[in-house]
């Protein structure tokens, strides 16, 4: 089994809020090679019913407030980590267990677990971002948009952004989500995704019964407990259905591509939008990365990518620089973006759209 790798920050190197991380590796979706390690996790797909029908009775939450450069506001509610814990450890599976190490002091375990159950800091970039040129139409008009993919999701939370967006705009877009651990998106993406929904209803809205408010609508209270009763997950399920927004899920390593491609919906018309943060942190994920994402937008008549990385990841090997140079020489170019707030608190983070030639 490969060594478990932990960046060891604390104190002023670490946000706050363990939902957060600020280290140099992430949620990727399983690298190409690894010396003395398992192998990759073959990729495959999950039913949203049956992850849907595995929320527990409650979901202890928190709120992720941003602000863009623009003055724009996120208010995205994110199940806590201290919940994930408890559900795994009355679980006590072997299958669980394996990504244990991502809820103690392991960030990064090669082939094992991948960094999803934290919410990484170029993360927020990207919600920031969104905020500004997605949703207010600048970013190629996202009402055009069909497909969103968001490659090594973890926590979802821009996904979650963009679906709050296309219920209360009414938009039936697709939402392709990988993770390389299924328990990721089994333990927060879906949750992350669900509770993203209730915070689009009233506070009075019917799922909740009468004399029983909506605790996750505007006004309420940033961190608490929501009780998943029959009636909201039912309702989440026919919000999604009768607007023509299909979710999939994806588990396991992006290599080999082809497998992947078998398992992501898509037709040449569609108009694809790939999202990723913190995805380049090591050569080997950089290449992984790199070839699945060119595959997506090939296969299609109009895709892009948006993706939040930090200009080096000191002690991986991950760089921006060579993410460019992968992508010249897979045919597409990758330019940064103009965006105010990257090089904060010493660490160098930047965006980039990235295109085909």
């Amino acid at each position: 089994m490969a060594t478990p790798f932990s960046f060891g920050f604390s104190g002023d190197d670490i946000e706050e809020d363990p939902n957060d991380a600020s280290g140099n590796t992430a949620n990727a979706g399983g690298s190409a090679s690894a010396d003395n390690g398992p192998a990759p996790i073959p990729a495959q797909t999950h039913g949203l019913d049956k992850m849907l029908s595995a929320l527990p009775s409650r979901l202890s939450y928190s709120t992720l407030r941003l602000t863009s450069p623009r003055g724009h506001t996120a208010r995205l509610p994110r199940r806590e980590l201290f919940d994930v814990r408890v559900q795994l450890a009355s679980e006590d599976t072997s299958a669980s267990s394996a990504t244990a190490p991502g809820l103690s002091t392991s960030d990064l375990q090669t082939h094992v677990y991948e960094g999803g159950y934290k919410t990484w800091e170029c993360a927020h970039d990207l919600i920031r971002f969104l905020l500004d040129r997605g949703p207010r139409k600048d970013l190629d008009d996202l009402v055009r948009v069909q497909h969103v993919v968001e490659m090594g999701c973890g926590t979802a939370l821009p996904s979650a952004l963009l679906l709050q967006y296309a219920v209360v705009n009414g938009l039936g877009i697709g939402f392709t989500l990988t993770d390389y651990n299924a328990d990721v998106l089994r333990l927060v993406t879906v949750p992350n995704l669900f509770l993203a929904w209730v915070g689009t209803l009233a506070r009075t809205e019917a799922p909740f019964g009468e004399g029983n408010e909506n605790p996750l609508a505007e006004g309420g209270d940033d961190e608490g407990d929501l009780e998943v009763t029959a009636e909201l997950v039912e309702g989440f399920r026919g919000a999604v259905r009768s607007l023509g927004i299909e979710i999939t899920l994806v588990s396991g390593s992006w290599v080999p591509v082809e497998k992947l491609l078998d398992l992501v919906p898509s037709v040449p018309e569609l108009n694809t939008f790939i999202l990723a943060s913190e995805t380049i942190y090591s050569p080997s994920s950089l290449v992984a990365f790199t070839e699945a994402m060119v595959a997506l937008m090939k296969r299609v008549k109009t895709g892009k990518a948006i993706v939040a990385a930090k200009r080096v990841y000191f002690g991986v090997g991950g760089s921006v620089d060579g993410f460019r140079v992968e992508c010249a020489r897979r045919g597409c170019v990758a330019y940064e973006m103009e965006f105010e707030g990257l090089d904060e608190e010493g660490v160098r983070r930047c965006l980039m759209e990235v295109q085909m030639y």
